[in-house]
């Protein structure tokens, strides 16, 4: 059931296997880092904390380490794309599709694609409103260029033309949640013949610093291949 028919998700939820994992760790939960000193090995967060290191894995995005770690690399980054995510949970319409997902190259509004949480599994919609089936979950995703964020104000703008189309296509009536989030990084790009990735991991690898999973090596890939990527490079470092 769900998006992916290869990858068995846990009967408790995805998070669950996270959460399983995370047990295992000595997790340090809102610690941003804003500056990583390879010379001597020190993480620098943004609560004023530093924290030592012999060896770092890494999944943040890859321009995002080169930037906090400052090790240049001969060759302009290559681009990514951001994306704007609209949450909506609302009255179901009376036109409201069966279906995962759409994309929709022709929304006035501006959307790419509009899925549909609560057609995956209805676990997406508060207990209160799964036995009567009357509303919906969903989301409504915008790329822009990688770092084009809109302002506050244009993006109260867009929340309400998507809301006001989808009401018009007869997906929904009421809204009840409209809640946005921004991706910075959501969809990575390589230009053609660009040694950019190769030069740059490589160069962090020089520092100890081993980057993985989709954003960490700008490469496209799964949830089943992000999890293997870290129990393996886990595995690797073990002592």
């Amino acid at each position: 059931m769900g998006y992916n028919t290869t990858f068995i998700y846990p009967e408790a939820g995805l998070n669950t296997l996270a959460q399983r994992l995370a047990d295992r760790g000595d997790i340090r939960y809102g610690q941003r880092v804003v500056k990583i000193e390879v010379g001597d090995r020190t993480l620098h967060c943004a609560n004023g904390s530093t924290y030592s290191y012999d060896t770092l894995i890494s999944t943040l995005p890859l321009n995002r380490m080169m930037e906090l770690t400052h090790i240049p690399v001969d060759v302009p980054a290559d681009p990514y794309t951001s994306v704007l995510v609209l949450n909506i949970g609302a009255v179901k319409g009376s036109k409201c599709p069966d279906d995962h997902w759409l994309y929709n190259p022709d929304a006035q509004s501006g959307f790419h694609r509009v899925g549909f949480y609560s057609n995956v599994d209805g676990s997406f919609l508060p207990k209160s409103a799964q036995e009567k089936g009357d509303r919906v979950s969903i989301y409504v995703e915008r790329a822009y260029l990688g770092g084009m964020k809109p302002t506050a104000a244009a993006i109260v703008d867009y929340s309400a033309a998507v809301v006001k189309e989808l009401q018009d296509w007869g997906y929904i009536t009421t809204p009840e949640v409209v809640d946005p989030t921004w991706i910075e990084v959501a969809y990575t790009w390589t230009r053609p013949q660009s040694p950019w990735r190769q030069q740059a991991i490589a160069a962090l690898e020089q520092h100890q610093i081993y980057p993985i999973g989709r954003y960490g090596r700008w490469v496209f890939q799964g949830i089943a291949d992000s999890i293997k990527d870290g129990l393996f490079i886990g595995s690797s470092f073990k002592v």
